[in-house]
C-alpha cells in the first residue's frame, strides 16, 4: 500500500462537515457506555474477574490472587488490581468492573487514530477512528471485562512508541516501549513481550538492519521494564512457592504447546479477520481493484510495511497455538484498522464508486439474509433462547437493507463522501443493536442477589456441579463446590479446602439434613435427577436461566430467634 499524494478529495473527509463526526462520535460515546454499564457481568469470564478483583478488596491482599477464596494463578495482576480500584471508587457494579476495558478501549483508539494521522493523513487518522470504534468485535470487547483490551492497548502503545523511537534519534520511544511492554506482561503474561518483540524486532531488522535492531535494545528501557515486572513475580513466587511451575510451565508453555483445552485448527483465526470490523471489513472484497495494486510488498511503505508485520506477527503466533480463544487476536485490529482507514481513503481519493455501488449490494444482500433468518430460526433451532434473538436479527438486518440501499444510491450520483457517511451512520446503528442483545448472554445477577437477599448469619451457600463465579460476586458469599471443581481444581489443592469441596452426593445430603441451613445453586435436570431426592424437599426461592436456588429450610422472619 503505497503512499498517496494528497488531493482535494482526499482531505474532504476530515476537513468538512465536522458536525457529523461529532454527532458519530457522541453516538458510539454512547453505545460504549450502555455496554459497559447496562448489562450484567456475564459467565464465565466477566463473572471470574470481577469476583477475584472483589476478593482482592475483601482478603485485603494485592498479592496472591484468589477465585472463591482459593489461589489462582492463571493470570496476571494488573487488570485486577484496576478493577478493585474501580471498585473502591464506584462501588461493587457492573460499570466499575468494565472501566479498565473501556478506558483501555478509547485510548486504543486515540493512540492508533494519532499514529494514522502521523504515518499517513487526516482523512485515515480519522477513517481509522470510526472503523475501530464501530467494529463489533472490537467494540464488545470494548465493554467486557476481560484482560485481552487491557493486553490490546499496552501492545499498541509499545509499538506506536516503537515505531516513533524509529524515526527519532532520542532513545526514550524506546523506553516508553518497554515499559509499556511490562505492563502488558503484568496484564497477560510473557504473550505481550513476545508480540511487541516479534514485531518490533522484524520490522527494524528490515527497515534499518542490525544497526537499528542494536539501537532498540536499550539498557535503561531493559531496567525500567525489570523495576515493573519482577516485584510481583517475586513476592508472589516467594509467598507461593507452587506459583512459578503452575504459572510458567503449566499455564504458558504447555498450553502453547499441548494443551487439550480450547483446540484449534491452524486456520481458526482466518475466517475472523474478514467480518472483524465489520462492514467495513467485508467491503473491499467486493472491488478487487481497490487492494490489488497494493499486494506488491516492493510498493509498501514503511509504515505499512510495519502495519502488516503487526498484523501478521499476533496472529501467526496464535494461530501456532495449541490453545485458541477469539479473543486472543484483538491486538491485530487496530493495526489492521489503519490499513481499511488506508484503503478507504485511497478509494475517495481516486473515485473508486464501484466500492461503494458494490458495497452497497452487498450489505443489502447481507441485511436480508439477517431478516430472513430472523423467520428461519425457530423453525430449526430449539434452544429457549433462540426466539429471543429474533428482534435483534429482524432489527439488523433492516439497518444493513436501509444501509446498502442508501450507499448504493448516492455512490450512483458520485457522492462518496455521502456514501461514507451512511455507511458510518449504518455501522453504528448494528452495533448499537448488537450492544443491546447483550443481556441475552448467560448471566446470573439475579440468582446471586437472591442469594444475598436470603442468606442469614449462620447459612451456608453451596454450588453443585458447575462452579458459576456470579454467584459468589453478586451474593458476596463463598460458596461450597459440591462434586466438580472445575478452574478451581488447582487452589482446591492448596491446603485443606475439605469444608469448601464436598466430592460426593451424600455430604450434600448429610449437610442437607443438618439444622444449619444450606442454600443450593443448582441446575433444574439436575435436581430433578437426583436419586434419592433431597430430604426435606427443597424450597425454592428463585430461578434465573436453567438454575434453582433451593434451601433446605425456611429462612427466620427478621428478629425471630433460632
Amino acid at each position: 500500500m503505497s503512499e498517496l499524494e494528497p488531493t482535494a478529495a482526499s482531505t474532504a473527509p476530515a476537513g468538512g462537515r465536522w458536525w457529523l463526526i461529532a454527532i458519530a462520535a457522541a453516538a458510539l460515546g454512547g453505545i460504549y457506555a450502555l455496554g459497559a454499564s447496562g448489562f450484567p457481568v456475564s459467565e464465565p469470564d466477566e463473572a471470574r474477574y470481577a469476583e477475584i478483583a472483589r476478593e482482592l478488596l475483601v482478603r485485603n491482599d494485592w498479592i496472591t490472587p484468589h477465585l472463591n477464596f482459593v489461589k489462582y494463578f492463571e493470570k496476571p495482576p494488573f487488570v485486577y488490581w484496576a478493577t478493585a480500584s474501580a471498585f473502591r471508587i464506584f462501588g461493587f457494579n457492573e460499570f466499575a468492573a468494565r472501566l479498565p476495558s473501556l478506558v483501555s478501549a478509547l485510548a486504543t483508539i486515540a493512540l492508533v487514530a494519532w499514529l494514522a494521522g502521523r504515518i499517513y493523513d487526516r482523512p485515515t487518522r480519522s477513517l481509522t477512528a470510526g472503523i475501530l470504534a464501530s467494529g463489533p468485535y472490537y467494540a464488545v470487547l470494548g465493554q467486557t471485562l476481560t484482560l485481552d483490551l487491557a493486553l490490546t492497548f499496552f501492545v499498541t502503545a509499545a509499538l506506536v512508541a516503537t515505531w516513533v523511537g524509529a524515526q527519532r534519534p532520542s532513545r526514550w520511544w524506546y523506553r516508553c516501549a518497554y515499559v509499556a511492554t511490562a505492563l502488558g506482561v503484568l496484564t497477560k503474561g510473557p504473550v505481550a513481550a513476545v508480540l511487541v518483540g516479534g514485531t518490533a524486532g522484524l520490522f527494524l531488522l528490515i527497515d534499518g538492519g542490525w544497526r537499528a535492531l542494536r539501537r532498540a535494545i536499550d539498557p535503561v528501557g531493559v531496567a525500567l521494564a525489570a523495576v515493573i515486572i519482577l516485584p510481583w513475580f517475586i513476592l508472589v513466587s516467594w509467598r507461593n512457592p507452587e506459583f512459578p511451575q503452575f504459572f510458567f510451565v503449566d499455564q504458558h508453555v504447555k498450553r502453547f504447546l499441548w494443551t487439550k483445552e480450547h483446540r484449534a485448527p491452524m486456520w481458526f483465526y482466518l475466517p475472523l479477520l474478514p467480518v472483524a470490523l465489520f462492514p467495513w471489513s467485508l467491503l473491499p472484497f467486493v472491488d478487487p481493484a481497490v487492494w490489488r495494486p497494493h499486494l506488491d510488498p516492493r510498493r509498501w511503505s514503511s509504515a505499512t510495511r510495519f502495519l502488516v508485520l503487526w498484523v501478521v506477527v499476533v496472529v501467526g503466533f496464535f494461530s501456532l497455538s495449541t490453545s485458541k480463544l477469539l479473543t486472543y487476536i484483538l491486538p491485530a485490529v487496530p493495526p489492521l484498522a489503519v490499513l481499511l482507514a488506508r484503503l478507504f481513503a485511497d478509494a475517495l481519493a481516486r473515485r473508486r464508486t464501484e466500492l461503494f455501488v458494490r458495497g452497497g449490494g452487498l450489505l443489502f444482500v447481507l441485511g436480508a439474509a439477517t431478516a430472513l433468518a430472523a423467520v428461519v430460526v425457530p423453525l430449526v433451532v430449539k434452544h429457549w433462547r433462540a426466539p429471543l434473538l429474533l428482534p435483534y436479527l429482524a432489527v439488523g438486518g433492516l439497518i444493513l437493507i436501509v444501509t446498502g440501499l442508501y450507499m448504493r444510491r448516492s455512490a450512483q450520483r458520485d457522492r462518496l463522501s455521502a456514501s461514507l457517511a451512511v455507511l458510518s451512520a449504518g455501522a453504528i446503528a448494528f452495533l448499537a443493536v448488537g450492544v443491546s442483545g447483550r443481556g441475552l448472554v448467560v448471566s446470573y445477577r439475579d440468582l446471586g442477589h437472591a442469594a444475598a437477599a436470603a442468606l442469614q448469619p449462620g447459612d451456608q451457600l453451596a454450588v453443585y456441579g458447575h462452579y458459576v463465579s456470579g454467584i459468589p460476586f453478586y451474593s458476596g458469599q463463598r460458596v461450597i463446590m459440591i462434586r466438580s471443581w472445575g478452574e478451581l481444581e488447582f487452589g482446591s489443592r492448596q491446603g485443606d479446602q475439605s469444608a469448601y469441596f464436598w466430592p460426593s452426593d451424600e455430604q450434600l445430603r448429610q449437610a442437607w439434613r443438618s439444622p444449619q441451613r444450606l442454600l443450593l445453586v443448582i441446575n433444574r435436570n439436575e435436581l430433578d435427577g437426583l436419586q434419592p431426592p433431597l430430604d426435606p424437599p427443597p424450597v425454592q426461592l428463585a430461578a434465573e436461566g436453567k438454575k434453582v436456588l433451593v434451601a433446605n429450610h425456611a429462612g427466620r422472619e427478621p428478629g425471630e430467634r433460632r
